[in-house]
């Protein structure tokens, strides 16, 4: 700040002027969160509705297999395309809050009024990382509902071959997919939990 924070004036500007600047990176962010809601969201809803029609129409419908497929694509092309990024800024995310964190509890020791700032930004910061971790549990959800309806739908009764490819895709679901990097880390709400345990 090119101002002492002294008297509640220059604390009123600061915090503007803190908010203005985190606004700034908000409106940025917020693209490419918006981007992980909506590819997140759309996989979740294919996967129920093609649950819904597993459970429904039983599975003799060949284009069950084939949209499940689909989305296992899906779901893989956007781990390739942004898992990194996801896990840089995971990682990035976790060190700023644990150095907020840390700042906020000097300044609350001290009777700062800059401890709220800082508060203020282990929220903003952990907004960001609470995105990518509930994007990444709907995925996992979902599939693990996926992968239930394909075992109650009474698979032992079916014909060989339908009772193959069911079987094939239980296989297959029984990892769920996720939101990962290189199956290093997972984006969910353990992920999310086990942040806040150590900022914590």
């Amino acid at each position: 700040m090119p101002w002492s924070i002294n008297n509640i004036w220059t604390y009123t500007a600061s915090s503007i002027w803190m908010l203005y600047v985190t606004y700034l990176g908000l409106i940025i962010h917020l693209g490419f969160c918006s981007l992980h809601f909506t590819v997140s969201f759309q996989i979740s809803a294919y996967s129920k509705i093609f649950q819904h029609h597993l459970e429904n129409s039983g599975p003799q419908d060949k284009s069950i297999y084939l949209h499940h497929q689909t989305i296992i694509k899906l779901v893989s092309d956007y781990n390739e395309i942004s898992s990194f990024i996801i896990y840089v800024e995971v990682l990035v995310v976790s060190l700023e809050a644990c150095g907020f964190g840390y700042a906020m509890i000097k300044g609350l020791k001290r009777y700062d009024p800059q401890a709220i700032e800082t508060f203020y930004a282990i929220m903003m910061v952990l907004s960001a990382i609470f995105v990518t971790c509930l994007c990444g549990q709907e995925i996992s959800t979902q599939t693990e509902k996926f992968h239930e309806s394909s075992y109650m739908c009474n698979w032992y009764e079916e014909k060989p071959k339908i009772r193959k490819d069911l079987l094939t895709m239980m296989m297959v679901t029984m990892k769920p997919k996720t939101l990962n990097y290189r199956m290093l880390a997972m984006w969910n709400m353990e992920c999310f939990a086990a942040v806040i345990h150590y900022i914590v």
